[in-house]
């Protein structure tokens, strides 16, 4: 008997989920991830259906231990756009772009999205300081999700301090430093960092008895004494067997740890995102920046993807984790029953509490635009 058997929805008001999440009698199975397409984005925020953003992680045994994240940061071209008004419009094109190719070996999808909300759910199966949005669009039987910025996020966004702003270019800058753009060649750390670059791969895969499609940023491709160049074309299978035949990696930065609550923080929060990402993309591993107050890192460290969970054990399960994910997708599904049989998008807004509970609200379509609808008909 489905939990929302007598759950209807009505246009500008909400109601809460009744049926609380029960943690037991759950055991979602994820399967691998299988790369089915990739993009790159320009300095212009712009769509490419090649490998130009594509950067390697090469061997990393002679990389310095004290990298300075301020090298020429102020000439760095900021990030001219973002996720809340950029919404899911690239992941479109790609599927636009190879539209005969995803509709040919990909039937009955459930869900197309972008990895980052699927990561946002996983992470709502814990304690939580604050709610997720994500946005549901049904058309032509799939299900489009969009993460969406709540007004306190928003705010909290614009009113940034100088220090968030420096701890995000240093992201950007530490990629920088260990990132080159072709197989054992050096990288540039002395030209401008560009932001709004960056390069995709987009996933088929399944969650049980779910069918997902996702795009997720990759930061590096991993290379070894057998990685050759990337192919100098921009023939789709030429490249998506280069893709196949590789292995990638996951970069990030974090403060420096000094006590046990900062290494437990670290492994709650930080290692719980970071595992979600590695095992929606089948990511290797993670290599971690540890950096002092001054921007400067003294210590680099890997994490292998099976490693993260016996290194967190104490902190959250990954099945459950799972679990809450097939628990928010079903429920999203069940929700768009009574519309199966509407032609144009039908959109509702879903909210995960901080204690789990779902909220609900009908709203108009800001997710598929008019171009891409226009071109599905």
């Amino acid at each position: 008997m489905s939990y929302y058997k007598n759950y209807r929805t009505t246009k500008g008001k909400r109601r809460k989920n009744e049926v609380p999440y029960n943690q037991h009698n759950h055991h979602k199975v994820l399967g691998r991830p299988l790369i089915i397409g990739y993009m790159s984005v320009d300095g212009n925020r712009q769509y490419c259906s090649n490998l130009s953003q594509l950067k390697f992680l090469n061997n990393n045994s002679n990389i310095s231990t004290s990298l300075d994240l301020n090298h020429n940061i102020d000439a760095a071209i900021k990030r001219s756009t973002d996720e809340n008004n950029e919404k899911i419009d690239l992941l479109l094109q790609f599927l636009l772009h190879q539209n005969q190719y995803i509709t040919s070996f990909y039937k009955g999808l459930d869900f197309i999205t972008y990895r980052r909300t699927l990561i946002s759910v996983m992470c709502s199966a814990f304690t939580s300081s604050q709610p997720v949005t994500v946005k549901a669009c049904l058309f032509q039987d799939k299900i489009y999700l969009c993460s969406v910025e709540s007004a306190q996020e928003l705010l909290r966004r614009q009113a940034r301090t100088k220090d968030e702003e420096m701890y995000c270019a240093w992201g950007y800058k530490f990629e920088q430093y260990l990132l080159s753009d072709q197989p054992d060649s050096s990288p540039s750390t002395e030209k401008p960092v560009v932001e709004n670059e960056e390069f995709s791969l987009f996933y088929y895969n399944t969650l049980s008895d779910l069918k997902l499609l996702y795009g997720a940023q990759i930061d590096a491709l991993l290379t070894n004494k057998s990685t050759t160049q990337p192919p100098k074309t921009d023939d789709f299978e030429t490249n998506l067997n280069y893709l196949k035949n590789n292995e990638f990696a996951e970069l990030k930065t974090n403060r420096e740890l000094q006590n046990l609550k900062q290494e437990r923080n670290f492994k709650r929060y930080k290692l719980l995102r970071c595992w979600c990402q590695c095992i929606l993309a089948n990511l290797s591993g993670l290599f971690v920046g540890f950096r002092n107050d001054q921007g400067i890192v003294q210590r680099l460290h890997w994490f292998n993807t099976q490693d993260l969970v016996k290194y967190c054990k104490d902190e959250w399960n990954p099945q459950q984790a799972l679990d809450y994910l097939h628990y928010f997708l079903s429920h999203v599904k069940q929700c768009f029953e009574p519309y199966k049989t509407q032609m144009g998008p039908v959109v509702i807004q879903f909210e995960i509490a901080v204690d789990k509970k779902i909220t609900i609200v009908e709203c108009g379509n800001d997710i598929l635009p008019l171009w891409f609808v226009e071109k599905k008909q």
